[in-house]
């Protein structure tokens, strides 16, 4: 059972959320206010399409120009990026990342078929959440790769980073407190 832009639009009109469309077209624009992402303009506003194609059994959702980098720009912070959205990728369920070499456009998107099956209400809002979340709960690693080639830490990285703060925390105490770390026997976390 495919699906159509007015199933989508009865869904979003459920939800309460305001979107343009355009008599005829199977796509769909909306926006969502984020706490954390800002887009290119520094607002921080992101704005998706929703679209139906090969008559109703396919979707997509994206936010086109979610960020941008200079097509022109240093390799080395393009390959930072590149490497951040791939371990963005693997770190949620469904978010995908896709570059326009031509302009620089990097959007996010979420695809999946419906084929035969019935597409929910619940099922929309995932994808639509699920995108929206991913780019607000990444956003600063994104940055951090576009501007200073900054890739984020896997959770092995994070845990031994932590592991060796809480041991000079715990040294740094023990020193104030008058105790003596290496009489005490230091531990690790």
């Amino acid at each position: 059972m495919p699906t159509s832009i007015e199933e989508i639009k009865e869904f979003l009109d459920a939800e309460k959320l305001k979107y343009q469309h355009r008599e005829g077209a199977n796509f769909l624009h909306t926006g969502f206010t984020l706490k954390r992402y800002r887009n290119p303009e520094k607002e921080n506003r992101l704005r998706l399409f929703i679209a139906v194609e090969e008559q109703g059994e396919f979707l997509k959702i994206g936010a086109p120009g979610a960020y941008k980098f200079d097509p022109n720009g240093n390799s080395f912070n393009k390959l930072a990026l590149f490497q951040t959205l791939l371990q963005v990728s693997h770190m949620t369920k469904m978010a995908q990342f896709e570059y326009d070499p031509d302009d620089g456009d990097i959007q996010a998107i979420i695809e999946f078929p419906i084929e035969d099956s019935k597409l929910t209400r619940r099922q929309l809002m995932r994808c639509v959440n699920d995108l929206t979340d991913t780019v607000d709960n990444y956003h600063e690693h994104i940055m951090d790769a576009i501007k200073g080639g900054l890739t984020p830490e896997s959770e092995r990285e994070t845990k031994e980073a932590f592991d060796e703060f809480m041991r000079k925390r715990r040294a740094e105490r023990r020193r104030d407190f008058g105790g003596d770390p290496e009489s005490q026997g230091e531990t690790s976390a």
